[in-house]
Formats: C-alpha cells, structure tokens, sequence
C-alpha cells in the first residue's frame, strides 16, 4: 500500500511527525517495532513526562546547539504549548520544567494516540522496519517521504541507525548519555542507596572534563543521581575518556574552614555516617579529614548500562541532514526526528522538547505523493 508519508518509530517524535503531517491532509502510516506505541514515553521524567523547558535559549543545551537552533527557534516553547492544548493536554510549569498538568506521562500518550486515530493514521504495531530501501519501501509499504523517527537504544529502545544505511546515510558511535557511572568500588564501601547532595566533577590528565551540582545516589558499582547524570552527559559527547569522579560533600565550606570547624564537630556532623566511616578510615586528622570531605575521589569512570540511560549521545549524521527541514541531503524524501539524530539534550525536558519540535519539523515538510 502506498502511503504519502511512512513514519518509523511510534514515540514521541513519531506520533508528533505523523499528527503533523496528516493535519496537512496527507495520507501517513506508523511502523512500531514494538506491541504498543509509545512505551518509552511513559518512563520519561520519573513517569510525570518532562515535555518541555523554559529556558530562553534552549539550544544551548544539546551536543549541537547551531544544527539545533532553527528547528527551536521555530517550533518553541509558546508552539509546544498550542500543539499540547491542541491534542487535550494542559500544562504546569516547575522550577523552569513543563509537565502534563496531571503529573502522568500516560495522559500523554493517551492524546497522541486518540489524535493519530481521529486524523486516520494507521499505526502498525509488532512491525521491524529495520531498512529503507530507496522508492521509500520499508516493512511492506511505500511511500512518497519516510521518517526515520526511531530513537535510540537507551532505555528500552532500539538503534535503529542501520535502517538509513541504503540511502547513504552515516551514523556516529553512540554512547549512553543522562546515565548512572560506574566507579572502581574502592571508595563505594558501605554507601549503597546513600543519597547526598553534592559539587561533582570529573577529572583527567587533561584537566577537568565536567562540573555538576546535584544529588549523587550510591550504587554497589557507581553511582547515579541527577549529578552522575549531568556529568554522563559531558562524558558522552567526548567518547567516555578515562577519568576520575571528585566529590565535594561540603561545598559551601573552604578547605580552610572546614579543617577548623572538624577541630569541634565530628565528620557525622557534616557528612553521612557511611561517608564518615569511610573519612575516618582515610585520615585521622581535621586536615586530612577536610581533604576527603571536599574531595572524595571515585576513580575509574566508565559508562553505565545503555539500557539504564535516558538518552543516547550519537546517531544519524547531522552533516547529512538540512538542519531547517531535516530532510536529507543525499536522499530527497527522507527525514529524521527525535534522538535517532546525533542530537543529546541536557536533563530538564530538552529532549522531548527536541522530539516534539523536530516531529513537527519534518512533518511539516513531507510532501504528498505525486500523481
């Protein structure tokens, strides 16, 4: 059957392609490898579903803010926000992050699959696409324009990168990106499930690879937390090089101060018990102790499991893609949305802000079939 438009992948990008583009009249089909659309939305943002961030600039916070920017400038916060009224999701804002107004990522899948069943999409489900040949035939079907709005491996994804590969098109390495960190377990020692707030770095011979404040949970071979995470992000986008972790359980004091102040107040009273056990066993002096609080090393970094990650860092080349339609540049017809794209946002709701905004960008530009 002969489709205007074939949309691989039945995610966030996907759904937001293929609603786009029908509301244009186009005749569109959906191609899911797995048994139901959308499984993968549901777990995004702890289950409440960070669809979108405030931030002014929100380019500035993805792996590639230039190939970013025209598809953002675009299809901003103010459009994302008409586009969700438009399918019946109303919207709350939190320090900066968007979320259904229900906090549950399922009353967003919910809308975009009766949307897509309104506007007479046919969605596939059970359906491996996992090659575009050229005249666009993929899983059966054909059709003027494919969007190739796969995602990635993390989570419970697929890399589905390979698909494009008939058509010409390169794929970078892929690396998990918004992951927990594996660590040597020489300083982990008694800290699993400790949660603490903290000033993270990673460190090289080369210097210092990435900063982040947050929270560090302890795992029994790393560590995760919205600072592991920041910090994977940084690592991601350099190839995960060899590195250390330095923690700073007391950033708000000078090492100055805080070897005066463990002169009168134990470790326990900075720190959490586990941490100043370890302290403990790595100095027995106030200075010595103030040295591990502010800089408690974990060494031998390396990532985490993909299919512990929020995102991944690589895909698709961006070179090979008009970065204001994101249709290809060696195959006329075929787009890519979402994060098949070598496209990585920082945690807070970027990259479904990016899934949405390049699913409206792609469906934007698919033409009908010529007659």
């Amino acid at each position: 059957m002969k489709y205007d438009v074939i949309v691989i992948g039945g995610g966030m990008s996907g759904n937001v392609a293929a609603i786009t583009a029908a509301r244009r009249g186009l005749k569109c089909a959906v191609v899911e490898a797995e048994s139901r659309v959308g499984r993968k939305i549901l777990a995004t943002g702890n289950g409440k579903c960070n669809l979108a961030n405030t931030d002014p600039c929100p380019w500035e916070a993805f792996n590639a803010p230039d190939f970013v920017k025209p598809v953002l400038s675009k299809h901003g916060l103010d459009i994302q926000k008409k586009f969700w009224e438009s399918v019946g999701i109303a919207l709350r804002e939190d320090e900066g992050r968007i979320y259904p107004h229900s906090l549950e990522a399922s009353s967003v899948l919910n809308a975009l699959r009766a949307e897509t069943e309104r506007l007479g999409v046919r969605v596939i489900t059970d359906c491996v696409a996992d090659s575009v040949l050229p005249g666009y035939k993929t899983a059966g079907l054909e059709g003027a324009n494919v969007i190739l709005a796969s995602g990635s491996n993390a989570t419970m994804g697929r890399n589905s990168c390979a698909a494009a590969k008939p058509l010409g098109h390169r794929c970078t390495p892929i690396y998990p990106s918004l992951a927990p960190l594996i660590t040597d377990k020489g300083n982990l020692k008694g800290l699993k499930g400790v949660r603490v707030p903290v000033s993270a770095k990673a460190v090289s011979e080369r210097g210092t690879l990435s900063e982040c404040d947050g929270e560090i949970i302890f795992k029994d071979n790393g560590v995760s937390g919205t600072a592991a995470f920041g910090i994977s992000t940084d690592l991601a986008r350099l190839g995960y090089p060899e590195c250390r972790l330095e923690l700073d359980f007391a950033p708000d004091y000078t090492l100055e101060k805080l070897t005066e102040a463990l002169k009168k107040i134990p470790p326990e009273g900075f720190v959490h018990k586990e941490i100043a056990r370890n302290v403990r066993a790595s100095a027995a002096d106030a200075a010595g102790m103030a040295r591990v609080i502010k800089r408690y090393v974990l060494a031998g970094v390396s990532s985490g499991s993909m299919s512990l990650a929020q995102a991944a860092c690589g895909g698709l080349e961006r070179a090979q893609f008009d970065p204001v339609t994101l249709q290809s540049l060696v195959s006329p017809g075929f787009f890519a949305a979402g994060e098949v794209l070598d496209v990585d946002g920082e945690c807070g709701g970027f990259n479904l802000m990016w899934a949405a905004a390049s699913g409206m960008t792609a469906g934007e530009h698919v033409f009908g079939r010529r007659r």
